[in-house]
């Protein structure tokens, strides 16, 4: 873990270190806030793809934790479907406004 202020102070010495680690913590008052990662020119995007698919899968596990603790993973479809169709309908009845 590196704290911001080394980051604002030595950042070559920060950049080495990521490049030698892969991925180094940045902190902030000793508490994690950020993750530097090495990529380069060439893997870049490819880089930048597993970060968002992470985010993704986080927030689905996050979808899938929420619905098991309300119950709404023990629907049935046409509860689903039902609950769909009653926003719709909602939906159509209230003005758009813009």
């Amino acid at each position: 873990m590196i704290p911001s202020r080394q980051l604002a102070a030595r950042p070559g010495q920060v950049l080495s270190e990521v490049q030698q680690e892969g991925a180094v913590v940045i902190t902030r008052d000793g508490v994690p806030c950020s993750i530097m990662i090495a990529t380069s020119a060439a893997t870049l995007v490819d880089d930048i793809q597993e970060l968002v698919f992470a985010r993704a899968r986080k927030a689905a596990a996050a979808i899938r934790k929420q619905a098991a603790r309300t119950g709404s993973a023990r629907l049935s479809s046409a509860q689903i479907n039902a609950e769909i169709a009653a926003v719709r309908k909602a939906r159509r009845r209230t003005p758009r406004r813009g």
